[in-house]
């Protein structure tokens, strides 16, 4: 008879042999999908080689499917690895702010919360709740039934006006809060916003992070403990607890909140390195990046024959159609396939200039699409 761990891990291979039998390239949206995750990559984490990234998005894509596994098999919380700080963590502790990353199976960390009897308070944007609330409920109330648990758990829709209040009532109530701090799609920074967000250093960019964390640690006097899930190669999911940032009364709110989220992007960074090809954040972490002014890297160093910026620009299809795409700034731009096909064989031309036109050829200039 299998063991629990050699069936979670039969299971496992079975939606990895499954996944691999997907054409990615054929799917809906790849292609752009793609090259958003590899620019953010590169914006990033700019060490990983280019021609590295799509395996590290298909493998992004198969962890996405064994968290979406793990959420279903009530057994998963059964056999995560505890490391780090993991043994103060009880009821009678009082209660903590849970600071997590969309790394590895991070929905694992309520279920190991729950099941140690913590009352928990899930807080997540509007779409997740909608698109994954029902199935974390539904786990919960398993684990509920299975265990004989009759602790709290509830969910908060980041998105709604009375969420923050929501949150500090439940904080003094004495439970503990559990926030991803890297954010979602939904939670990005929206025109108006502006005051609800800081500015953090991570890796080669810097990122706009709400400082509602800080806020609510602050306000309430509850220690933040950052909590990193990954899954080893022998795909054994681990959870390690660092050491919790704690709130100083009567310090500034403002310069702790900075503080704050800043230890949080520090204490995250060694294990996006070990484990890039885990953190789901690479698919919307340039709806947080922070606007910088671009640099003309070619600037008296244009070659005597033109060349296609492949550094900074991509040509991809979408909805058929051909796209330049901007890997610095995030943009697309719509080409006639007249457009493409020179920009792919300017190697061929005599005068790119004569090609295009003078307004034409200057605007690819000035945009470095050529150098």
């Amino acid at each position: 008879m299998l063991t629990a761990k050699q069936l979670y891990q039969k299971e496992l291979a079975h939606c990895r042999e499954q996944f691999e039998q997907i054409d990615l390239r054929k799917e809906r949206g790849y292609l752009m999908k793609f090259t958003t995750f590899s620019a953010n990559l590169e914006n990033i984490l700019p060490s990983i080689a280019r021609h590295e990234h799509e395996t590290l998005f298909r493998e992004l894509l198969l962890q996405q499917v064994f968290t979406s596994f793990d959420q279903r098999f009530l057994t998963a919380g059964d056999l995560v690895k505890l490391r780090g700080e993991h043994k103060k963590i009880s009821k009678a502790d009082g209660p903590q702010i849970y600071c997590t990353y969309h790394l590895g199976s991070y929905r694992l960390l309520t279920s190991v919360l729950f099941r140690r009897g913590i009352d928990c308070v899930l807080l997540v944007g509007n779409n997740m709740n909608r698109s994954q609330g029902d199935g974390m409920t539904e786990h919960i109330e398993g684990l509920r039934k299975k265990h004989g648990l009759t602790n709290v758990f509830r969910v908060v829709e980041a998105g709604s006006a009375s969420a923050g209040l929501t949150v500090l009532r439940e904080l003094k109530a004495g439970r503990s809060l559990i926030v991803y701090v890297d954010g979602s799609p939904e939670t990005a920074p929206e025109p108006g916003e502006e005051n609800q967000f800081l500015s953090v250093r991570f890796g080669h960019r810097s990122v706009l992070t709400r400082k509602g964390v800080g806020f609510l640690s602050h306000a309430a006097g509850v220690p933040i403990v950052p909590v990193v899930s990954y899954r080893q190669t022998d795909m054994t999911n681990v959870l390690r607890f660092l050491k919790s940032i704690r709130p100083i009364s009567q310090s500034d709110r403002e310069i702790y909140c900075q503080e704050a989220m800043q230890q949080l992007y520090d204490a995250f960074w060694p294990y996006l390195n070990q484990y890039p090809a885990q953190w789901e954040g690479w698919n919307y972490i340039h709806s947080f990046l922070e606007s910088e002014t671009p640099r003309n890297k070619f600037f008296g160093h244009r070659p005597k024959q033109l060349a296609f910026n492949e550094n900074r620009y991509t040509l991809c299809e979408l909805e058929q159609a051909p796209i330049l795409f901007d890997r610095r700034l995030y943009q697309t731009y719509e080409i006639t396939e007249d457009l493409r096909d020179l920009l792919l064989n300017l190697d061929t031309m005599d005068s790119v200039k004569d090609q295009l036109g003078q307004q034409m050829f200057d605007e690819l200039l000035e945009m470095e699409v050529l150098y």
